[in-house]
């Protein structure tokens, strides 16, 4: 699934051409780094980066490489969460069009960067780029013989593995929805081969997105957006899928128990389907006993 590792000629070059064996094993290195099935590297190197045409935040100028990128990260656009992994740090600016310019469900991509602000894997010449060519040259060989399954990261165990875990990782998201929301950069620390940038990733959105931090956003969202809030119990969870800066969806569960605690409190209602069209809300709390998948399917007042 990762754009860029699996593709019918994956590289990171900007001719297009099929990668070299030693950039061939970078690219699984950091997929054996990233440790998750869905993710798109973004590869873009700075001399080639967006930039928003002057006046407009609607349209923006691009390489080919940029477009390579809009490719590959639309065909994982659908709402699930999808690591963007970088080749370099990035400049805020940089940040919001990578995650959020055309795209359906940028509050679903999640953009890990390197730590180290010298590494910069776009720049062949760069000392890192190099340092890292070095490492993968001896893999070369063993490459072709290992099990190409994700669940096979051979490359954590190697020198190589090592120091990517050295350099990666520091995870960027928005900590309010924009334009008022800033970037808030978080550690990614990965200690031993086991660990990976995922796991990790995983621990700190649990940790930043409480169940709380729904309930509030959604009281927030029913006040300014009524609009939000009709049909199926589930379809209150697109904004948190799309919309920058408001807590990411690491559970849909955590949207629905939101909406939950507010039918219960009267602040909203919903309904069942035809033909018991029967309505909870104010006189009628949400019966505990009722699943949830039977909740996500009411309907919204």
């Amino acid at each position: 699934m990762w754009k860029r590792f699996r593709r019918r000629q994956p590289t990171s070059r900007l001719d297009g051409a099929a990668p070299s064996a030693e950039q061939a094993v970078l690219l699984r290195a950091l997929q054996d780094l990233a440790g998750t099935a869905r993710g798109v590297v973004y590869d873009v190197p700075r001399e080639t980066r967006p930039w928003a045409r002057d006046g407009t935040p609607v349209f923006v100028d691009g390489s080919p490489a940029w477009q390579r990128y809009l490719r590959a990260r639309r065909s994982v656009d659908d709402g699930q969460l999808t690591m963007l992994l970088s080749h370099r740090q990035l400049g805020d600016d940089e940040r919001r069009l990578a995650v959020d310019w055309g795209t359906s469900y940028a509050n679903s991509f999640l953009l890990v960067e390197p730590r180290d602000e010298r590494c910069d894997l776009s720049d062949p010449r760069s000392a890192i780029a190099i340092e890292l060519e070095e490492l993968c040259r001896p893999l070369t060989k063993s490459a072709a013989g290992e099990d190409s399954s994700p669940r096979n990261r051979w490359t954590a165990q190697t020198p190589l593995g090592e120091r990517l875990r050295e350099l990666y990782g520091r995870w960027v998201y928005w900590d309010a929805p924009l334009p008022a929301g800033h970037t808030t950069e978080v550690p990614l620390v990965l200690s031993g081969a086991n660990d990976t940038l995922s796991t990790q990733l995983l621990a700190e959105l649990y940790v930043r997105f409480p169940q709380q931090s729904f309930d509030a956003a959604l009281v927030e969202l029913r006040l300014r957006e009524r609009e939000l809030f009709g049909g199926p119990v589930a379809q209150a969870r697109s904004a948190f899928k799309t919309r920058l800066g408001l807590p990411i969806l690491h559970d849909p569960r955590a949207v629905d128990r939101a909406v939950r605690q507010l039918v219960n409190m009267g602040k909203m209602s919903v309904v069942t389907g035809f033909p018991q069209h029967r309505t909870f809300g104010a006189d009628h709390q949400v019966p505990e006993d009722l699943p949830e998948d039977e909740f996500e399917r009411l309907l919204m007042n």
